[in-house]
């Protein structure tokens, strides 16, 4: 249990390079940031408007900055589209319904059809994880742990057995040298063609 002095002493720094504010119904976030060399705006996924600034700047200054430029803002924020989660036909209102949702169907599919690959190619690995990421399709650690992304019931068969193969594959050819791609080909000859229209595919 963390001592309360510490929280209060952890709460005291973040209020000095951090302060959050409404601005005509406008969330902002004022963040000091010692890499910044001058007060800049951002808007996030969440419509939350963030003011980086140099550690030196005021917050006073960058807010007068941001109410100098809040029409822009506003504007700006006008244009994002709300992001819309859909899996199987079924609309979620939220980001955590929808993750769990894809964490259901994940659980239904991915370890068994991995099993199935690993047995018909003859790969053993030492455990399956299923998390959601925002950055990749799945990864295969050193330990031959194989990772997941929940995102990829969302894919069409050919290119999440492409992902399931790519990672058993690596239990064996630890990196990506042409010893890993002829044998990820003897498998799957158009594995090359399924990669490409992979990369085209946004991780949700």
């Amino acid at each position: 249990m963390i001592p309360k002095s510490l929280l209060s002493f952890l709460k005291k720094k973040e209020n000095k390079s951090q302060k959050t504010e409404q601005i005509e119904g406008v969330k902002f976030v004022f963040r000091k940031n010692a890499l910044s060399r001058y007060i800049k705006i951002s808007i996030k996924a969440d419509k939350c408007v963030l003011v980086s600034m140099p550690k030196g700047a005021s917050f006073s200054t960058a807010r007068k900055f941001a109410i100098d430029n809040i029409d822009e803002i506003k504007n700006a924020l006008s244009k994002i589209k709300p992001e819309k989660y859909v899996l199987d036909g079924v609309e979620f209102d939220t980001s955590s319904s929808y993750v769990l949702a894809l964490r259901k169907k994940a659980k239904e599919i991915l370890p068994k059809r991995l099993d199935e690959l690993a047995q018909k190619y003859g790969y053993k690995y030492n455990k399956v994880a299923l998390k959601y990421m925002k950055t990749r399709w799945g990864s295969c650690s050193f330990k031959n742990n194989i990772n997941l992304n929940v995102s990829l019931v969302t894919l069409d068969g050919e290119l999440i057995d492409y992902v399931l193969l790519h990672e058993l594959v690596h239990t064996v050819e630890k990196n990506h040298a042409k010893t890993f791609w002829a044998r990820i080909n003897s498998h799957m000859p158009d594995a090359r063609a399924r990669q490409k229209i992979l990369k085209s595919r946004k991780v949700i």
